[in-house]
């Protein structure tokens, strides 16, 4: 009897994953994204990554907020089942992503403070994010 790597791996990483935690994680994450991104840093964030608003309408509102919705849910997947593997290798990721974050920022801006805000405001609520879903995936 053969069985597939990934069926295994779905056995032992993904179904223990306790999904109404992650959907608690990601509904906090949400939450503290839409805190971080309006109320903390809205003002900077559209300055500094020169974000043009246009014409917003409800229907882009609802996309854009769900596609991110769902973009934190895997997020968060990914962390739960890393957490579960090991809390240490989570974080190292979590690092790793931050690192990349930053890498891929590191060009787009010549003025420093404004590289160093774009930092702070995208790689701060990445950990943020990732600490979050770390943590409820401990419980």
């Amino acid at each position: 009897m053969s069985s597939c790597s990934f069926c295994n791996f779905f056995i032992q990483h993904i179904a223990p994953v306790n999904w109404w935690w992650l959907g608690a994680a990601t509904i906090v994450s949400f939450g503290i994204g839409g805190v971080w991104y309006s109320a903390l840093f809205a003002k900077t964030w559209i300055r500094v990554f020169k974000v043009e608003m246009g014409e917003v309408t409800n229907v882009s509102i609802v996309r854009t907020m769900g596609l991110q919705l769902v973009a934190n849910l895997f997020l968060g997947l990914v962390f739960f089942v890393l957490a579960n593997i090991s809390v240490w290798l989570a974080i190292m990721v979590l690092i790793g992503i931050i690192g990349w974050e930053k890498a891929m920022l590191n060009f787009q801006f010549s003025d420093f403070k404004d590289f160093i805000m774009a930092v702070v405001i995208r790689s701060g609520y990445t950990f943020i994010a990732g600490i979050v879903y770390i943590l409820f995936a401990l419980i």
